[in-house]
C-alpha cells in the first residue's frame, strides 16, 4: 500500500510540475497573462512555503492549513478524515498530506492559474 502511495504522490507531483512549467513559460511570453494570474500565482507560493514549513511537524496545523486553502479558495476537494487519525505512522501521515498538497496544488492550477480552453 505505501508504494502505491508513492507512485500516486509522485504522478500528481509530475502533472503539477508541468503545469507550473507551463505556467512559468506562458507568464515570460504574455504580458496580459501574467496581469491576470500574477497575485493568484504568489497566493499559492505562499501556500507552498507554509506547508513546506509544516511538512513534518504538527499535524493538526498540517490539516488546518490545508483544510482552510481548500475552503478559502473553493477548491472543494474532500479529504477523508481518516488522513490524520493519531494510529497511522507519520511516515503514513506525511505521504497522505503530500498527496493532499499535491491534489490542492493541481486543483488551484487548473481553477485559477490555467486560461481555459489555451491546452
Amino acid at each position: 500500500m505505501y508504494n502505491q502511495l508513492i507512485n500516486y504522490r509522485d504522478e500528481l507531483k509530475t502533472n503539477s510540475t508541468a503545469l507550473d512549467q507551463y505556467i512559468d513559460i506562458r507568464l515570460e511570453n504574455d504580458k496580459a497573462y501574467k496581469n491576470m494570474i500574477g497575485d493568484r500565482k504568489r497566493i499559492f507560493l505562499e501556500y507552498e512555503k507554509s506547508f513546506e514549513k509544516l511538512k513534518f511537524k504538527e499535524r493538526d496545523k498540517i490539516v488546518k492549513l490545508r483544510d482552510s486553502f481548500n475552503e478559502k479558495h473553493e477548491l472543494y476537494l474532500r479529504f477523508d478524515a481518516s488522513n490524520y487519525d493519531g494510529n497511522i505512522s507519520d511516515t503514513l501521515f506525511n505521504r497522505l498530506m503530500e498527496i493532499d498538497f499535491y491534489r490542492i496544488k493541481t486543483r488551484f492550477q487548473n481553477k485559477y492559474l490555467l486560461i481555459h480552453g489555451c491546452i
